[in-house]
């Protein structure tokens, strides 16, 4: 129950009521708790450095839309998303004239062939001109200020055969397509943007094309004028240039190739604006590989620049700067995963020092080669949660991600009822990575868990964590214990645990194994397809001392099985599916009081194979309670629960809402059924509010389910979620007229009591029923009491009967 206390005459109740009356009653639409960040993605173009001295980049992909984003960070390492709704923006962002920031986007627009903006500081942005697909369509780099102050840039497609083109940009938007590309003599598909030469001329590369096919250098008068420099000729030249030449302080422009060279590791080369060509450098492994970025000049007049690998026996990339006749010196070889293989260059700022990016870090380098990571571009708190949460002794919740972490390899974290989320672990290669299954609480104190991959065989881990923070590797997957357990943990009668991995085994089918508490892991039972196939959820202990499963696949039918197996590892298949009564099982089975087995599967059924809920007993009796029908959800993934008032409770990782996209397959829900098939749907995921729940739900201390989906949410990445089941008040007003309107949520077309009373503490029985009445399809109420008008001051409680 909840109660309100509700007084005309009162300031702070006043304050109160008014402030409660404004928070819109969300009822079982998910309260969404946490929103995991995705990542920028990977950074390709070098930074630049803005009026106010913050340096500011693009990524084409990831940000919280997945569409790229265009991002800031200060010399001190902070790091923020300016913008995250433009599509695919090109690598690279240029300083105008007049102070703002300049960049292209590779798709959107009112041709979908990209666009031209402009962004102040703090993130505004303008697009002020339209690629048609004529004049340019889908630019991977980004534009070059040239002495006339307008603005030039390349696309690969575009132009009159549709294979490249290269356009003039007036600062009022007007766009003027000077070259169209035709993949013959004079070239085709330049990804690169261009440099202006020491002439004032545009010098660019194209992808293809040329007297041999591997591409040119060419130059660019600003009327237009196009001369082609040089054809590559193939190996020996290299492959793959998407980076911009550079001016180097000779007067000639350098470049990199990525492939090539002497030992096919990449190359530096050296043009002259007359097209003199020189290859200067082919890296060897040793000193890098597969440099991807242009260079850039130093206060030494040496050119700087980065590898994607190479450089140490990790082969994680380098810096290194290079003289104009070729001489290379390595000034630092990545070793930390969390920082490394880099594909964009670098930026000398104003302070003296370089700045650039890495797959996961951006960083400072002084001249001298003393690199410090500033600030991490991983999702630290993790991202995509596919595993359930857990209750933890202190009140919090505990889970795990997918992904992220210092090392993008998963994480652990707790979260409080609040939605605070702290990290508290990054998984490795070694430990572990991946983790889909939930933590289990042992009886020492400390979480045990699985990871999918990562350890010794690359197939998954086992592990042991405690509160603060330390992991302990217990075992490791591979072979006949199996391989890649996707499940949670279930504690037996033995203080042992048990679980499944769907992979490997001595039949490669799959298996059943136990773990002790010191690492001791044996696989209990080799599925032979026969009695299943790929179990991937986990086990239930059964109130006989035996466990309970299911198999996705085998059987039968050979569309999944549900299994009783004893702890010391006598399978006996209880049911095989056929398809009609549904197929392959994803989300286990749960026992209720009554001995009974509930379970889902994620495909087959009556309706089209979007699924089914079922129950089962032990004994074989089998009965359908519900086929899924695609608006109500498709393919749930993950255990039902049961709620406090005994109905079951699970989500669908598909199906439910389309926002009006017929092309859409949804973005699953959370469902209630009873335990005689009353079912009823209480939300649909839409994406923004999260989406593809592949977890189980939890029953949170405060009676509210609390659940992650694996995808959606402002941040791209996921969420956690909260329902509420507990009937609350959420607003009370008083209108002019003196009587009080009462707003509150509950379970969905659940029946519902509002109560009145002058004394709070008066037992229930004395207080004045109001209506006896039910919540809305979407969990809402809303009463008005006249009878509040006579009466100053009233406390109020909802209930369900």
């Amino acid at each position: 129950m909840n109660a309100v206390r509700v007084n005309g005459f009162c300031v702070w109740l006043s304050l109160l009521a008014f402030a409660l009356a404004n928070q819109p009653a969300r009822a079982l639409e998910p309260q969404i708790l946490v929103n995991f960040q995705l990542p920028l993605g990977t950074i390709t173009g070098s930074l630049v450095e803005g009026p106010d001295g913050n340096f500011y980049g693009s990524t084409p992909r990831g940000g919280p839309a997945g569409n790229g984003a265009v991002f800031r960070v200060t010399p001190a390492g902070v790091l923020t998303t300016l913008v995250g709704d433009q599509a695919n923006p090109a690598a690279g962002l240029i300083r105008g004239n007049d102070g703002l920031l300049y960049g292209m986007t590779g798709a959107g627009g009112s041709f979908g062939f990209g666009t031209v903006f402009k962004m102040n500081t703090n993130g505004a942005l303008t697009s002020f001109a339209v690629l048609t697909g004529t004049n340019g369509g889908n630019p991977q780099s980004g534009l070059v200020l040239a002495g006339d102050g307008n603005f030039y840039g390349t696309s690969p497609e575009g132009g009159i055969q549709s294979v490249g083109n290269a356009f003039r940009v007036t600062p009022g938007g007007v766009v003027t397509s000077l070259v169209s590309f035709d993949f013959g003599v004079n070239g085709g598909q330049p990804s690169a943007a261009l440099a202006v030469g020491p002439d004032g001329n545009l010098y660019g590369i194209t992808g293809g094309g040329g007297n041999f096919g591997q591409g040119t250098i060419f130059k660019i008068t600003l009327g237009g004028l196009f001369s082609t420099l040089y054809s590559f000729q193939g190996a020996t030249d290299g492959f793959t240039r998407s980076a911009r030449l550079t001016l180097g302080p000779d007067g000639n422009l350098y470049g990199t190739s990525r492939d090539g060279g002497a030992n096919d590791f990449g190359a530096i080369f050296r043009i002259s604006t007359n097209g003199v060509f020189t290859n200067l450098v082919s890296f060897n492994g040793t000193n890098g590989i597969s440099p991807l970025a242009e260079l850039t000049v130093g206060p030494d007049g040496q050119l700087y620049g980065t590898t994607q690998l190479g450089g140490s026996a990790a082969s994680l990339g380098t810096v290194f700067k290079v003289t104009t006749n070729g001489v290379l010196t390595t000034l630092f070889a990545f070793n930390d995963p969390a920082n490394s293989v880099p594909q964009a260059g670098l930026l000398l700022a104003s302070d003296g020092n370089f700045y650039g990016c890495s797959a996961g870090a951006v960083f400072k380098m002084t001249p001298a080669g003393a690199l410090t990571p500033l600030v991490s571009l991983l999702p630290l708190g993790g991202v995509h949660p596919q595993a359930g949460l857990i209750a933890g002794p202190d009140g919090n919740f505990y889970g795990t991600t997918h992904d992220g972490g210092s090392n993008n390899l998963g994480t652990i974290f707790r979260m409080n009822t609040s939605g605070a989320l702290t990290p508290l672990f990054s998984f490795s290669t070694t430990n572990g990575t991946a983790p889909q299954g939930g933590l289990l609480l042992g009886r020492d104190g400390n979480f045990y868990g699985t990871t999918s991959q990562g350890g010794s065989n690359f197939a998954g881990t086992v592990f042991r964590f405690s509160t603060n923070g330390t992991l302990t590797t217990l075992a490791n997957f591979g072979g006949t214990n199996g391989g890649s357990p996707q499940c949670q943990l279930v504690a037996g009668a033995d203080g042992n645990f048990y679980g499944t991995a769907p992979h490997q085994g001595a039949n490669n089918f799959g298996t059943i194994f136990r773990i002790t508490t010191n690492g001791a892991l044996s696989a209990v039972v080799a599925f032979n397809n026969t009695n299943g196939f790929f179990p991937e959820d986990g086990l239930t202990l059964g109130s006989d001392g035996n466990f309970y499963g299911t198999a996705v696949d085998g059987g039968s039918h050979a569309v999944g099985t549900v299994f009783s197996v004893t702890p010391g590892g006598l399978l006996t298949t209880l049911f095989s599916f056929n398809n009609t009564n549904g197929s392959n099982p994803l989300g286990g089975v749960v026992q209720g009081s009554d001995g009974t087995l509930y379970g889902t599967t994620g495909f087959g059924g009556t309706n089209l194979s979007f699924g089914t809920i079922f129950k089962l007993t032990t004994n074989g009796n089998f009965a359908t309670l519900f086929n899924f029908h695609f608006t109500d959800g498709t393919q749930p993934s993950g255990k039902l629960i049961f709620g406090p008032d005994g109905n079951l409770y699970g989500t669908t990782s598909f199906g439910g809402s389309t926002i009006g996209d017929l092309n859409s397959i949804g973005f699953g829900s959370v469902f209630r059924i009873t335990t005689n098939g009353v079912f009823t749907s209480l939300l649909l995921f839409q994406g923004t509010n999260g989406a593809n729940p592949q977890a189980s739900l939890v029953l949170g201390p405060d009676g509210n389910l609390y659940g992650s989906t694996a995808n959606g949410g402002t941040g791209g990445g996921g969420t956690i979620f909260r329902v509420v089941l507990t009937p609350q008040i959420t607003g009370i007003t008083r209108p002019a007229n003196g009587s009080a309107l009462i707003a509150g949520t509950g379970p969905s077309s659940s029946p519902y009591r509002l109560w009145a009373s002058t004394d709070a503490s008066k037992p229930i029985a004395s207080w004045t029923l109001l209506t006896n009445n039910t919540f809305a399809p979407d969990g809402t109420f809303s009463f008005t009491d006249s009878g509040a008008a006579a009466i100053p001051t009233r406390f109020y409680r909802v209930s369900t009967p």
